[in-house]
């Protein structure tokens, strides 16, 4: 593990591989864990994965906004691994922190990469899961961890390790990372976004997959649908997964 201080806190992440940087950003809660699967690219490329503050062992105060300070602690990871530009992707309301880089800092955004990606909570659907997950939060934080845990695997090892890396998480930014993703509001300058930019999406996923009409503004953008998933794709369906990322960056990026 790595770790970067700075005035607000610390920020922790582990890197392997060689290769092109992909940096891959975790949604409220779930940790750098939820991307163990992604490691299988580093034969390819050089994998980021960090926790952010409030996950792991990364702290920070909770009196900034949350999206505004994890896209600083990803910029300070970019500056500290001296990269000049990364692929950047994010996982469900990770996105959010991933499209927030790209256009504070669109000339380190080597391309953008959204798993189950939206600019704002635009559906129904979408709209019921926020409330539901913040609901069994206040009521029970452990309870939500195990059944985000359960719904992202089969496998009863790595459900372990995702319950356990969870429980590590600072409710409060936990709750906050929630409640300013399904607040926010990115879509009046998403066509700033003219960076390659790929979109995947579980074709069963209605209520999520339906926000990519938003993204046809984007000039370079490109949507894949992985059949019959739903939206855990980094976990359940990570071999697809992997291989989209990897024929992306192959023949859209270098």
């Amino acid at each position: 593990m790595k770790s970067i201080q700075y005035e607000n806190g610390t920020v922790y992440y582990e890197t392997n591989g060689n290769g092109v940087p992909i940096i891959f950003i975790h949604p409220p809660g779930m940790g750098r864990r939820v991307f163990d699967k992604q490691q299988q690219l580093s034969d390819k490329y050089l994998i980021v994965t960090p926790d952010f503050s409030g996950h792991g062992l990364s702290s920070s105060s909770i009196e900034y906004s949350i999206i505004d300070n994890y896209v600083e602690e990803l910029k300070l990871i970019i500056d500290n691994e001296k990269f000049e530009q990364a692929i950047i992707c994010g996982y469900s309301a990770g996105g959010v922190i991933a499209q927030e880089f790209a256009k504070a800092y669109p000339t380190k955004t080597q391309a953008l990469i959204l798993s189950g990606g939206y600019p704002k909570v635009a559906t129904i659907g979408l709209k019921i899961e926020y409330k539901l997950g913040m609901r069994l939060f206040k009521k029970s934080p452990e309870t939500l961890a195990r059944f985000l845990s359960i719904s992202h695997t089969k496998d009863k090892e790595y459900r372990k390790v995702l319950y356990s890396h969870m429980l590590k998480s600072d409710f409060a930014h936990w709750y906050k990372f929630y409640d300013q993703t399904l607040h926010y509001n990115g879509v009046t300058d998403l066509d700033s976004l003219d960076m390659p930019l790929l979109l995947i999406y579980g074709a069963n996923a209605f209520w999520i997959n339906r926000h990519k009409i938003y993204y046809e503004r984007c000039a370079n953008h490109h949507v894949v649908y992985i059949d019959k998933a739903y939206h855990q794709l980094p976990t359940k369906h990570w071999q697809p997964f992997n291989q989209i990322i990897s024929e992306f960056i192959n023949t859209k990026v270098i």
